[in-house]
């Protein structure tokens, strides 16, 4: 494993000591997160423009994709080996490095090959009722010889005791960093520095703290500006952003608006010209077909903290109002928020129709 102080990238040359604010790192996800809003089909000249502009801006780490088991096109940001990820990066690097994220039970980890330098980082995800198939997951990569994130789903939904809990394990398999992941967009300022808080306390100094941010409650730039203050400035850190916020429903930071941020407060030299380009070629005349943006019913669906897809399933029964939703978003237990279950909120929803609450709206869908 790569240590600790040395920072991923495509070239190292001149940055293996960080001091100052060049522990501060920018991650782009559009490529990854982006893909739920298109299918991950963003045609293979587009991905290889998008990836020039943000090498142009100086991006730190750009994240091309998920490693996945599927059949591979050249259109798409879905990847079965590293091999194929190599096809479609620039022989023009700059200083930026790439990274791929795995789900760990949706790829074979057998087909990683060994690390030969391509990408500069891993990152792994599972939800809280599968640590420790993450967690082997994750051994395997680092034993591939790979600087492994380690970007646990939701971790909202872990209390003080689990989240210290989960902090142990993840210590004992020295990864390069770990990911505070807000999936459902519910966090708080407040929340934010109870769990920087504990990461900071209790993960080993060497590993980098990331954080990937959801505008569900249009607090997204507001958090990651608390997060640059509050950190320690011993530790590293990383911030995902993407492309005018591209992303699932209803979308994540927006990276030009924390790269403009940085640049006036923290003395950073990044690029915005090129990031606005890609932004008005590439990714508006996709907004235009498939928009998002922040959405009263996802707030809601932060509120409570439960999978976004409860919020879609509601919207697209045309019958319930946002109080409606209110109503029976609140009323998914705990051991229901995090995994989305289609057969629960249907027979929640006709539980709630049943007692007479949501009269119809005209024209509305009658079927949940």
């Amino acid at each position: 494993m790569k240590n600790a102080e040395t920072i991923p990238g495509g070239n190292d040359s001149g940055r293996k000591k960080e001091k100052g604010m060049e522990k501060i790192r920018l991650l782009d996800c559009t490529l990854r997160d982006g893909g739920y809003i298109n299918n991950w089909n963003f045609g293979e000249s587009t991905i290889r423009k998008i990836i020039a502009e943000l090498v142009r801006a100086g991006t730190d780490l750009i994240e091309v994709g998920f490693l996945r088991d599927c059949a591979y096109e050249r259109d798409r940001t879905l990847f079965n080996s590293i091999a194929e990820v190599k096809q479609i990066l620039p022989e023009e690097r700059g200083q930026t490095g790439f990274a791929v994220m795995a789900l760990h039970d949706q790829y074979d980890v057998r087909k990683l090959e060994e690390n030969d330098g391509t990408v500069s980082a891993v990152r792994v995800t599972f939800h809280d009722y599968d640590v420790e198939e993450g967690l082997a997951f994750c051994r395997r990569v680092i034993e591939k010889g790979y600087p492994l994130f380690v970007n646990p789903i939701n971790i909202m939904g872990y209390d003080d005791s689990g989240l210290l809990r989960l902090l142990e394990k993840v210590n004992r398999i020295r990864p390069y960093g770990f990911s505070i992941v807000d999936t459902f967009g519910s966090m708080t300022k407040k929340e934010l520095i109870r769990i920087y808080s504990l990461c900071e306390h209790n993960l080993d100094a060497g590993i980098t703290v990331g954080l990937h941010l959801h505008e569900n409650m249009a607090q997204s730039f507001l958090l990651a500006q608390a997060f640059l203050e509050m950190r320690a400035q011993e530790r590293s850190c990383v911030a995902d952003a993407s492309l005018n916020g591209m992303g699932r429903v209803p979308g994540n930071l927006c990276i030009e608006l924390i790269m403009d941020y940085l640049n006036r407060n923290y003395s950073r030299s990044y690029d915005i010209d090129p990031v606005l380009d890609a932004i008005e070629k590439y990714i508006t005349p996709v907004r235009k077909r498939e928009p998002w943006g922040y959405m009263a019913e996802y707030f809601l669906s932060a509120k409570f903290n439960v999978h976004r897809n409860y919020a879609e399933y509601l919207l697209a029964r045309e019958r319930f109002t946002a109080k409606d939703m209110h109503r029976i978003l609140q009323n998914i237990p705990r051991e229901k928020k995090s995994a989305y279950d289609e057969e629960y909120i249907a027979a929640l929803c006709r539980e709630y129709i049943g007692c007479g609450i949501a009269p119809a709206r005209a024209g509305a869908k009658e079927e949940v």
